[in-house]
C-alpha cells in the first residue's frame, strides 16, 4: 500500500475496506475537503459557468483559442510546465488573448506517489516557467487527475496557490467523438459549473481535434440554458 494512504488510514485499520475507501476519497475525490481546501464549483445561484482546459499548451491549443475567440469566450488554461517550455509562443498567445492560466504541474505525475520534495519542485518549477514565459504568475493549481496529498497542500500553501478542480467533465481524455464530449458537458452544465476539457494530452498519445469540434455545441448548450460562459476568476469571485 502506498505510504501516504497508509498514513492516512492509520496502522490499526490498514487493510480494511472502509479505511482504504476513506483514504481514496481524501486523495482522489474531486470534491473532497479532507486534506485541504478545494474549490470545485462556483455559486449555484449564478447563471454562469466556466470552461477550463488542462495539459497544454499543445498543437491543438491554437484552434481552441480560435474557437473561443469566435464566441467571445474567456477560459482558464491549466498548463504543464514542460509544455510551456515546448510551446512558449502558444503559452503567450493564451495570455495575450485574455485567457487565464493555472499550474497543472511540470510533468503530470500523480502527486500521491511523489515525495513532498518532488511535489514542491513540480509546482515551483511550473510557477517559474509560466511566469518567465508569459509574465503571469498563476494563483490557481489543479493537480494531475485531481489527485491531492498532504505534501501537495503543504506546497500549495507555501506558494499561495488555490486548488481548483471541476464539477463537469467532457471525458475528452478518452477516445470520444465531438458529440459525446459535448453531451457529457451539457448533462452537467448547471449554474456555477466548472467544466474540465483538455487542449493537450499529457501522455502524448492523441490529439484534441474532437475537443475543438465539440466547442461550438458546448457554447450552444450553455446559451440554450441561459448560462453565460464566464472567466474562471469571475465565477470564483462569486463563490
Amino acid at each position: 500500500m502506498n505510504a501516504t494512504i497508509q498514513a492516512l488510514v492509520g496502522t490499526s485499520t490498514v487493510g480494511t475496506a472502509a479505511a482504504i475507501g476513506a483514504a481514496y476519497w481524501a486523495t482522489y475525490a474531486v470534491r473532497s475537503q479532507w486534506l485541504g481546501p478545494t474549490t470545485w464549483q462556483g455559486r449555484t445561484d449564478t447563471r454562469s459557468v466556466a470552461l477550463t482546459f488542462d495539459d497544454g499548451p499543445a498543437d491543438d491549443t491554437e484552434r481552441i483559442l480560435e474557437s473561443l475567440d469566435r464566441f467571445n469566450v474567456r477560459a482558464a488554461f491549466f498548463m504543464l510546465g514542460r509544455q510551456v517550455e515546448r510551446y512558449p509562443e502558444i503559452a503567450r498567445m493564451i495570455v495575450e488573448a485574455g485567457h487565464e492560466v493555472g499550474n497543472h504541474s511540470y510533468s503530470h505525475p500523480l502527486y500521491l506517489y511523489c515525495s513532498a520534495s518532488r511535489v514542491r519542485h513540480e509546482l515551483e518549477r511550473t510557477q517559474a516557467v509560466i511566469a518567465d514565459t508569459t509574465g503571469v504568475r498563476p494563483i490557481w493549481s489543479r493537480p494531475p487527475c485531481g489527485v491531492r496529498s498532504p505534501g501537495y497542500f503543504h506546497a500549495t500553501a507555501r506558494l499561495g496557490l488555490r486548488t481548483v478542480q471541476w464539477s463537469v467533465a467532457g471525458f475528452d481524455w478518452r477516445r470520444c467523438d465531438p458529440s459525446t464530449i459535448a453531451a457529457s458537458v451539457a448533462r452537467g452544465m448547471d449554474p456555477g459549473a466548472i467544466v474540465l476539457l483538455h487542449d493537450g494530452d499529457s501522455a502524448g498519445r492523441t490529439d484534441r481535434r474532437a475537443t475543438v469540434q465539440a466547442l461550438p455545441s458546448i457554447v450552444r448548450a450553455a446559451a440554450s440554458r441561459g448560462l453565460a460562459l464566464a472567466p474562471l476568476s469571475a465565477l470564483l469571485r462569486m463563490s
